[in-house]
C-alpha cells in the first residue's frame, strides 16, 4: 500500500496546484522518480487513476521519468552516480550497486535516487479550449 499513499500525495500536490493557478482542468502530469525509490509505477498510476474520478485531473496524461541514484562514500569522497550489475545473463536486469566505484568502499550513502517529486503541471484554464494547457 506504500503506492496508495503517494499516490495520494501526488494528487493532493497536483491538485492544490491547479485550484492555486485558477486552472479549469489537468491535462498532463510529470513525475521525477527516483531509480532506488522502490515505486510500482504500475500501481502508482492505478491508485493516481482512482483518486482523480470526478476532480479536474480526471483524465490527465501521466508521464515520468527516472532520477538516477548517486552517492557519497564514506571512506574516499567520491560523490557520484552508482555502478550497476546484472542479476545474471539471461535476465537483462540491472540493480544499482552501493558500494564505492573509486575505492570499493561499501561505506556509502545515498545522496539522490530516492525521490518522488511532481515536476510540472499541464492544465486548461477556463479562457482556454481543450488541448492549449500551460504549465501550474
Amino acid at each position: 500500500m506504500h503506492e496508495f499513499s503517494l499516490a495520494q500525495s501526488v494528487v493532493e500536490t497536483v491538485l492544490q496546484a491547479a485550484a492555486r493557478h485558477g486552472a479549469a482542468a489537468v491535462e498532463e502530469v510529470n513525475l521525477e522518480v527516483g531509480e532506488v525509490a522502490l515505486v510500482n509505477m504500475e500501481q502508482l498510476e492505478w491508485h493516481i487513476r482512482v483518486l482523480t474520478q470526478s476532480t479536474m485531473a480526471e483524465g490527465a496524461r501521466l508521464n515520468w521519468k527516472t532520477a538516477p541514484a548517486r552517492i557519497l562514500c564514506l571512506e574516499c569522497g567520491y560523490q557520484g552516480a552508482v555502478g550497476h550489475k546484472e542479476l545474471d545473463s539471461t535476465s537483462h536486469f540491472e540493480i544499482p550497486i552501493f558500494e564505492c566505484p573509486a575505492c570499493e568502499s561499501p561505506s556509502t550513502k545515498i545522496t539522490s535516487g530516492r525521490e518522488l517529486r511532481v515536476v510540472d503541471i499541464h492544465a486548461r484554464f477556463p479562457e482556454q479550449a481543450p488541448g492549449e494547457a500551460d504549465h501550474a
